[in-house]
């Protein structure tokens, strides 16, 4: 099975030759009517659609903690400091108490590793959090993230369902399909029209020669060639 479809190469092999290089058959798809362009405008709007989504459901999660949450958390972290240095002492005098250790004096809590309090009354820390803003509420976040997601999944189903007929992909010898793009005889060939196409003047197909039928002209202008930027210095159709 051709598990090694590369648009890039294939390119390179048109542009290569002064004449040219046969490179549609490689593909295996319609170049006579294009009949898979209008699918795969509609599957790469579709994938632009989950990209936009992904990056919101990014944004969500970065979204600034909820003042009134993160006060909470930062209050049981303040408790969580006052017990660990109760504890502390406990476990000093302990050892003090076994004689195991020096009696407890002003050196000794200096030379450890002692926890000192924290001095913060509750008007404090409600003076602290007044200056900070609102946020977002974890379960608002949460919500955000499930809908973007649903709504990713729904455009995958499709994709799945309605734009993946067998001939658009490439298949690995265990009869599976290799992932997009790479996989993707469309994209593919995209990618090997535009990389020729910077090199023309004019329209030109694939394989760098004058577009000579309305359908092929059609595709040219559907998937945008008519706008790509040429790099010099260019070649005449063939």
């Amino acid at each position: 099975m051709d598990t090694t479809l590369n648009g890039s190469e294939k390119a390179a092999r048109v542009l290569g030759n002064t004449g040219g290089a046969a490179v549609k058959m490689a593909f295996k798809i319609d170049t006579i009517n294009f009949s898979w362009v209008d699918a795969y405008l509609r599957d790469k709007a579709i994938r632009n659609k989950i990209q936009a989504l992904r990056d919101d459901i990014q944004k969500a999660l970065k979204s600034l903690i909820n003042r009134d949450e993160l006060k909470t958390m930062f209050t049981s972290a303040l408790a969580g400091i006052e017990s660990d240095r109760l504890a502390w002492f406990v476990e000093n005098l302990k050892a003090v108490q076994i004689r195991t250790e020096a009696m407890v004096n002003s050196n000794i809590l200096r030379n450890r590793n002692y926890i000192p309090p924290v001095s913060l009354s509750k008007k404090d820390v409600d003076a602290i959090f007044m200056q900070l803003p609102e946020g977002v509420k974890q379960a608002d976040i949460d919500a955000d993230v499930s809908r973007l997601r649903e709504k990713i999944k729904d455009l995958e189903m499709v994709i799945a369902n309605e734009l993946c007929p067998p001939g658009r992909w490439i298949y690995r010898d265990d009869g599976k399909p290799e992932p997009y793009p790479q996989g993707c005889r469309w994209t593919q060939y995209v990618i090997c029209w535009e990389k020729v196409v910077t090199r023309f003047e004019g329209p030109v197909s694939v394989e760098g020669d004058a577009i000579k039928t309305d359908s092929e002209m059609t595709a040219y202008v559907a998937l945008g060639l008519d706008k790509v930027g040429r790099m010099p210095p260019l070649r005449t159709p063939l």
